[in-house]
């Protein structure tokens, strides 16, 4: 599903807050780039909205989240443990998303288009669809004790989750080119990357598996008894913190809570008393919320894999004409 939040596109070029792309540009090029990808991977949306909202003009809400199904004696959830292997496969490290969970979320001004270019993601479409076949393998993921995406904070997150004592080695992890440093290596969110955990005995049936779907994979890291994660480059230990102070911050920390009772003065559910119902039907009908979003629908395919489920109803004729071989006069079809 893809839910979006903007201002109000139709309104004139002119009333483009400075700085700032007119509204109509960034609601349709964020379209055709999050349902380029999208189709090209082989997965199917099904549920697209567009919020309009004039406090959207300063920020655009962009959010969006993934169901999938499985069968449960293929899902395996296991700890850990100490000798387990780290295998890192797909794509490789580049400086693209360094910052880029953090870029999203801070202030930008005129001057970020010279510096956050380099935090967006260049996205692989051919490397995350060989994944997503990988991984409906059932030999594939009985294998895989944990498993963690490279979303925020790269390897240093997409690693340091999965286990409390971690040796990483960032020296093995598969670079896009030259040149990257030890914090890059750590930090980057460069996409279409997994981290799985196996036990030792299993890494090299994981790595033919990932072979055969013409996937780079590579043990990285290795599960340490000790409750610290440390990262190695060039044979020097760059990263050395204690799990317990990652776990709190460093910091004891406590929060009181008083929860009041909502007001439904104001809400969804207020009933409200209409006077005029036909120009309240004209005013619903002229909100952009409520208008036929069909064109923005239809850039997304929602079939492909051919694993969605429709609804097909049809209208029954209530009756027959007992003297005639005809049926009477209800609406038949298609909803």
């Amino acid at each position: 599903m893809r839910v979006t939040g903007a201002a109000d596109p139709t309104r004139p070029l002119d009333e483009t807050l400075k700085g700032k792309l007119p509204q109509r540009q960034i609601v349709t090029e964020a379209a055709r780039g999050y349902s380029s990808y999208g189709n090209q991977i082989g997965l199917a949306t099904g549920y697209v909205k567009e919020i309009y909202h004039p406090d959207y003009v300063a920020k655009r809400m962009e959010i969006g989240a993934v169901m999938g199904a499985a069968p449960r004696r293929n899902v395996i959830r296991e700890t850990s443990d100490p000798g387990d292997i780290i295998i890192l496969l797909g794509g490789r490290t580049g400086r693209d998303g360094c910052g880029g969970a953090t870029g999203s979320s801070k202030v930008h001004t005129e001057a970020s288009i010279e510096t956050c270019g380099a935090e967006v993601q260049k996205g692989n479409a051919p490397t995350e669809r060989k994944i997503q076949r990988l991984f409906r393998r059932a030999e594939v993921s009985r294998l895989i004790k944990k498993c963690n995406d490279f979303g925020a904070g790269g390897v240093s997150v997409a690693i340091g989750e999965l286990a409390s004592g971690l040796q990483i080695d960032l020296d093995k992890v598969p670079k896009k080119y030259a040149g990257l440093d030890g914090t890059e290596i750590a930090i980057s969110e460069s996409q279409e990357r997994m981290a799985v955990v196996v036990d030792k005995k299993d890494v090299e049936a994981m790595l033919a598996y990932a072979a055969e779907e013409n996937l780079e994979a590579i043990p990285v890291a290795e599960v340490t008894a000790e409750p610290r994660l440390r990262m190695n480059w060039r044979g020097r230990t760059i990263v050395d913190i204690s799990r317990a102070f990652l776990d709190t911050n460093g910091a004891h920390q406590e929060a009181s809570v008083v929860v009041e009772v909502p007001n439904r003065e104001g809400t969804l559910f207020e009933r409200r008393e209409v006077g005029d119902v036909r120009a309240k039907w004209l005013e619903t009908l002229s909100d952009l919320n409520v208008c036929s979003q069909k064109g923005l629908v239809e850039m997304f395919d929602s079939t492909v894999g051919a694993g969605s489920v429709y609804l097909l109803r049809r209208y029954l004729p209530a009756h027959r004409d007992t003297g005639h071989d005809r049926q009477a006069a209800a609406p038949r079809g298609k909803d």
